[in-house]
């Protein structure tokens, strides 16, 4: 009797044991699934909205152009001297590089890092809320 509860406790000890190492690799299992989903969702998120704010700049840095260009040629037609060409051309040319330069550069800080961080947060929290 006495080796047959000796074999039985080592037969449910070894049980619980298995089942208690089961259960937590399936957890870490688990839980590194879950962190997986989130980095993936967090770069994907990121990464499109760069996409869109890019293509945006990159839409309003040729509108920009297209009208300084539409205006120095109309003040060309209207004027047709040189020197107000070459002073249109330097006007423009600085003017867009310092506006475009500091616009796009304060918009994109300003824009990226508020929207990027309100928008990615309530987003990862309820696609991992409505995951689980």
């Amino acid at each position: 009797y006495f080796l047959f509860f000796i074999f039985i406790f080592i037969f449910i000890f070894i049980f619980i044991f298995i089942f208690i190492f089961i259960l937590f690799y399936f957890i870490l299992f688990y839980l590194f699934i879950y962190l997986l989903l989130y980095i993936y969702i967090y770069i994907y998120i990121y990464i499109y909205i760069y996409i869109y704010i890019y293509i945006y700049i990159y839409i309003y840095i040729v509108l920009l152009v297209l009208y300084y260009y539409t205006t120095t040629t109309i003040l060309l037609l209207l004027l047709r001297t040189t020197t107000t060409t070459t002073y249109v051309r330097t006007y423009v040319r600085t003017y867009v590089r310092t506006y475009v330069r500091t616009y796009v550069r304060t918009y994109v800080r300003t824009y990226v890092r508020t929207y990027v961080r309100t928008y990615v947060r309530t987003y990862v929290r309820t696609y991992v809320r409505s995951r689980t």
